[in-house]
């Protein structure tokens, strides 16, 4: 399509754009981009491309491969991210990908590189719909083998996108493929790198053929792979039993490749590889013995990581890539159950080179010296590198063998030991190294070798006394490396807890000294981790003993460090703070001032901010500190929620956060004076702020303030009529269109308003339950509908009558009532009630609504069953093309079957435990796409669901999950209230057999409709509440 005049000028812009001149080149750049959206442009380029012969220099012939992948990006399809647009025409695409691939057996391996990266480029967007031919074209080229170059760039090229296909394809090729591919790695004649390129395809195919190994395709990939592992396996251990060659890097990208397909054939299809695996992976085990000395003379003593050099494509793969692969396939090998046995013979050697291989580099000595905050990252963060496969392999043994592994561990590492002794003896600048990595293997693996020097391991136990006293004697000195001495102190952070007492004062006062004015970083950083822990752990009193050096050290730390270290040193100082609270009170300036300034630099650092804001939390939890730290916070946090749109939301819930962390522990002179400075402010976010967490932040403060200063604080001075600004913040808190989250603590402080001025608000409730009953039915969220919930429970118990009057005599806009509203929601969602104190106390208000004389609970119709289950199962096909069908019952019949449902769950819950529900079958999933015919009651779904929530709710030693608190909105002052209020006492299946009673004596009928309704379990359980009736009862 494109002409003659057409090429050469394309020609003419090409050479310009490679001119010296920067005019020229501009010009000539522009006017290749004008000239991208002409008719004919990109075949001009394929033209210039696959001009061979001379005609054309290579530069010129690759520059047009680069302009024709941009042209790619910006004009082929507008799906692409880059597109600019018009489009190619569909004519001219078709030509562009008939000639096009005749380019990947060009002579020039630069070129056919160019060509195979164009092809890629468009196959990612037209292959296989628009370009069904490409594939099978590439692999006819491959098994033809006519031309030796074509080979070579159909390889490339496939591996490029081939990742990118989909199963059915892929599949749909790997019999012919395979073995081809095989082929090429077994010839000489193509060379490491296009091997290497073979190897990437297999892999790809490897791992689709691992997602078809089940169900309809199942046979055809076990036939497949059965025909091919055979040669490949052996390939494979002819290829790694050759000898590792120092000036061969070309070869380790190949050895690394086979070794990642190995991995998947012994994770994917190890009953199938069995058979035939023995050669390979006695080559992996012979390169992994012998593999040490060439790594530690490329990588360990090198300051290069044993970066080998780059191939004809620009890739490059260093020593350290390969040796890391290696340990993962160990790592596979130790996980999987078929391998184990050939591994436990050799389990001391293995451990034994584990240990070497994860000594530190001289790459990363350089680059953590120079970057201290990049150690303590890559000390947390690092997955890749040799070092870190060797801890997780180190792990994995532990999880694999267990105990097993911890005489052949204890000898590893005393032979590593004396061999650092060794080397310091004969004046080796690097003989820490080897100390260092045997105190990262104890340190990886501690929570194993404590429980096993618990057990009573015996000789079989590692002497983890006697290493720390070697730690003390030996490492934790002035003259030792830093990085040795850091090490160290990490090591005893890690074996903290199994420190004899009497050496931990000495522990102690070495980790104090490495926070010492010019200690190095590596030993500060050792220093924050061993007494974060040791704090932990230790008495007060030892604590106190070390407690002025130390918090003068952190304090120092905290001033200079940054990032990474500084949230080291953050959870250091709170875990002191904790520790030894007398002897902070001195520090605290040092220490709230900085931390305040961190926290409002890093407000947006989900780290630093935790960490800035539980130091803080921790300041006030000391009695003596409190004042002194209140009045350092209130004028910074003040100022900004004085001018919230000038801050960012973040930093604005922050503040009211921190304000509130500063209130709740404050006697009432204090709360008083942050009332006067912060109530205003705050109660302004409250009416008018729209970001949803800081409406949830000024709700809990409003909260918090209640929960201190109680009725009084209605009367404290700063806020004019402070009531009336309260509930005008819940009214604006229960609009429906605020989002749920925002406000999903409104009913924590409609409840502390109705404690501490219950009767000033009695003129007030039918505007609140019309208020609430709009969000209540608006709502979707689970801590919201509880929130309200709650406070309709509250109240029934409080003054039934009054509220059934109001809530009935309240007309809502859809012409119901509020209180048929508020039943139809309590009961849909009552199952949703999370934290054993809420779940009694809304269970108990059921069965009093159960028992209630008010004719207007006989009036209202709520869901009762399911119906669109009976036909079978609802898969989610069905689901989206009908709606759910639910029949309508009475609402005191429903309350019979929630009722009948909480006697289930609380009977049950000493028996309830996680695995008795996963070994009940059926995951979550399953239980919502599958309900059945006759099933459970329809709120509830399922009666295994429902007792998995209340066993989850509330735990076996009488407390509540953490995180149904916190969604719940229970602080620690709340969670005091609750512990002393009687509804904590209530005894769920004696209510409701109380209620159950008294309704089938005085109304039987109920009790009948009631009964029809339930499930046979629930029959079941009907039948246990009434045969335990005592005997006047009967």
């Amino acid at each position: 399509m494109a002409s003659q005049e057409q090429v050469a000028h394309l020609l003419q812009l090409l050479q310009a754009s490679l001119s010296s001149d920067a005019s020229t080149r501009g010009q000539a750049e522009a006017a290749l981009a004008a000239a991208s959206t002409s008719p004919g442009f990109g075949t001009a380029l394929v033209a210039v491309l696959l001009a061979a012969g001379g005609e054309v220099p290579p530069g010129l012939r690759q520059l047009a491969a680069t302009v024709l992948k941009k042209l790619v990006r910006e004009h082929w399809t507008a799906e692409a991210p880059q597109y600019k647009g018009p489009s190619v025409a569909e004519e001219e695409k078709a030509v562009i990908r008939e000639q096009l691939p005749t380019g990947l057996g060009d002579e020039s391996s630069l070129v056919r590189t160019a060509v195979a990266m164009a092809v890629a480029a468009i196959a990612r967007w037209d292959c296989p719909q628009h370009w069904p031919g490409l594939i099978p074209g590439l692999v006819q080229a491959i098994t033809a083998k006519k031309n030796a170059h074509m080979v070579n760039g159909s390889v490339r090229c496939l591996a490029m996108f081939v990742d990118e296909q989909g199963d059915d394809q892929i599949m749909a090729i790997s019999p012919a493929l395979m073995p081809e591919l095989l082929c090429i790695l077994r010839s000489d004649e193509y060379g490491p790198s296009l091997q290497r390129k073979a190897l990437t395809i297999l892999h790809t195919i490897l791992e689709v053929l691992q997602e078809l190994a089940s169900g309809a395709t199942l046979a055809d990939v076990k036939q497949l792979l059965g025909i091919i592992l055979p040669g490949w396996l052996a390939e494979f251990g002819r290829l790694l039993s050759k000898p590792l060659d120092p000036n061969d890097s070309s070869s380790w990208g190949l050895r690394m490749e086979a070794l990642k397909c190995m991995m998947l054939m012994v994770t994917g299809f190890s009953k199938l590889c069995a058979p035939h695996i023995g050669s390979a992976l006695t080559a992996a085990w012979q390169m992994y013995t012998s593999s040490l000395p060439l790594y530690c003379q490329l990588v360990v003593d090198s300051e290069d990581d044993g970066e080998g050099e780059q191939d004809s494509e620009g890739e490059c793969v260093g020593f350290d890539s390969l040796i890391s692969q290696l340990l993962e396939l160990v790592l596979a090998l130790v996980g999987n159950t078929r391998y184990q046995a050939l591994l436990a013979a050799s389990m001391q050697q293995l451990l034994h080179l584990t240990l070497g291989y994860m000594q530190m580099t001289g790459a990363q000595v350089e680059r953590w010296g120079g970057d201290p905050n990049l150690y303590v990252a890559d000390e947390e963060d690092d997955f890749s590198t040799v070092r870190a496969a060797g801890e997780m392999l180190l792990e994995e043994c532990f999880v694999a063998f267990e105990g097993e592994v911890v005489a052949p561990l204890a000898a590893a590492v005393a032979a590593r030991l004396q061999e650092a002794a060794a080397a310091r003896a004969a004046g080796r600048e690097d003989w820490w190294k080897l100390r260092e990595a045997a105190l990262l293997a104890v340190g990886t693996v501690s929570d194993s070798l404590i429980a096993a020097a618990a057990a009573g391991g015996g000789r079989s136990a590692l002497d983890v006394a006697g290493l720390m006293g070697a730690v003390l004697a030996e490492d934790l000195v002035p003259t030792a490396p830093p990085f040795l001495i850091g090490r160290a102190l990490w090591v005893t952070s890690r074996l903290a807890p199994a420190i004899p007492p009497h050496q931990r004062a000495a522990f102690f006062q070495a980790a104090v000294a490495g926070l010492a004015p010019g200690s190095p970083p590596p030993v500060q950083i050792g220093a924050c981790r061993a007494l974060a822990t040791l704090c932990q752990k230790a008495k007060r009193e030892e604590v106190a003993t070390v407690a002025p050096q130390m918090f003068a050290g952190l304090c120092r730390l905290l001033q200079s460090s940054t990032d990474e270290i500084l949230h080291l040193v953050l959870e250091t100082l709170t875990a002191a703070l904790k520790a030894a609270p007398e002897a902070a009170v001195q520090w605290e300036p040092l220490i709230s001032e900085p931390t305040l300034r961190v926290w409002v630099a890093n407000v947006s650092d989900p780290l630093l901010s935790v960490d800035s804001r539980e130091l803080l939390e921790a300041l006030a939890a000391i009695p003596a500190c409190l004042p002194s730290l209140q009045a350092r916070m209130l004028p910074t946090l003040c100022g900004i929620l004085a001018g919230p749109h000038q801050h960012s939301p973040i930093l604005v819930d922050g503040a009211v956060e921190l304000v509130t962390l500063a209130l709740a522990p404050s006697p009432p002179d204090a709360a008083q004076r942050i009332h006067a400075a912060a109530s205003p402010a705050i109660l302004q976010l409250a009416m008018g702020h729209d970001d949803g967490e800081v409406l949830r932040s000024a709700t809990a403060y409003l909260r918090t303030l209640l929960q201190v200063g109680g009725s009084a604080a209605l009367g404290w001075p700063g806020v004019p009529d402070c009531l009336a600004a309260l509930l005008a913040a819940v009214q604006r808190l229960l609009s429906p269109e605020l989002e749920d989250r925002a406000c999903s603590l409104v009913g924590a402080l409609i409840l502390e308003l109705l404690r501490h001025a219950g009767p000033q608000m009695a003129p007030l409730l039918p505007g609140l339950l019309t208020a609430l009953a709009y969000k209540l039915i608006a709502a979707e969220d689970s801590a919201m509908v509880q929130s309200l919930l709650c406070v309709l429970a509250q109240l029934l118990h409080a003054d039934q009558q009054q509220l059934l009057d109001c809530l009935a005599g309240i007309q809502l806009s859809d012409g119901c009532s509020a209180l048929e509203a508020c039943m139809r929601k309590w009961c849909e969602r009552q199952i949703e009630v999370r934290t054993a104190y809420d779940i009694r106390l809304t269970t108990a208000a059921l069965a009093a609504l159960l028992t209630s004389s008010h004719p207007a609970l006989d009036l209202i119709q709520v869901k009762g069953k399911r119906l669109d289950t009976e036909s079978g199962v609802r898969t989610r096909a069905r689901a989206r093309a009908q709606a759910e069908q639910w029949s309508s019952v009475p609402l005191r019949v429903r309350i019979v079957m929630l009722l009948t449902d909480a006697f289930i769950e609380a009977t049950t819950q000493d028996e309830a435990s996680e695995d008795d529900w996963e070994e009940a079958g059926g995951s979550e999933e399953e239980e919502q796409d599958s309900e059945q015919a006759g099933g459970p009651s329809p709120a509830l779904g399922s009666l295994r669901s429902t007792m998995r929530r209340f066993a989850e709710a509330y735990q076996e030693d009488g407390g509540f999950d953490a995180e149904d608190l916190v969604l719940s909105g229970v602080d620690a002052r709340e969670a005091a209230r609750r512990a002393a209020d009687p509804i904590q006492a209530i005894d769920i299946p004696a209510i409701v057999r109380e209620a159950f009673q008294r309704v089938a004596a005085a109304r039987p009928e109920l009790m009948q409709a009631g009964s029809e309704q339930l499930t046979p379990a629930q029959l079941q359980a009907l039948q246990q509440i009434f045969q335990q009736q005592g005997p006047a009862e009967r």
